[in-house]
């Protein structure tokens, strides 16, 4: 392959991983409202999406280093747009690494706020069996 051929496929590639990766930070931001306001059905749809985008992000990555590897030992002039994309695309990394982390310790503590709220309400007897309530009373059955 030619080394712009393969430029314009690295490219192509970085600029659909930044495309995803943006679009995967706008998404944790919102997720972070949703954990704020405790809403479980939205936060399943997050986690869908989150797994969709994760998938196309390995499916990129998987293009992408052959192609790098390739071209970046290649002994010809490497073009600066690349190098550029792809910083900006490790920063993003680092900025999706940093908001997934806080967003799972605010889910945490809510797990945590949640899970002593069921314990304290368990305790109150709002969560006994019905059974504790009912006597028991003796029936002759013999006839």
């Amino acid at each position: 392959m030619q080394p712009d051929k393969i430029a314009k496929k690295i490219r192509k590639n970085l600029l659909n991983q930044k495309t995803k990766l943006e679009g995967y930070l706008d998404l944790l931001e919102k997720e972070e409202e949703d954990i704020l306001l405790e809403d479980p059905d939205k936060l399943i749809a997050h986690i869908d999406f989150e797994n969709q985008i994760i998938n196309e992000l390995s499916s990129f990555k998987k293009i992408l280093e052959p192609l790098e590897i390739m071209y970046f030992k290649s002994p010809f002039k490497k073009e600066s747009a690349l190098i550029d994309i792809k910083t900006n695309i490790d920063k993003l990394s680092h900025q999706v690494k940093t908001k997934t982390n806080q967003n799972r310790e605010k889910l945490e503590t809510i797990c945590i706020k949640v899970k002593a709220e069921l314990k304290g309400s368990s305790k109150k007897g709002l969560l006994k069996s019905t059974y504790n309530n009912v006597d028991s009373r003796l029936v002759d059955i013999s006839g």
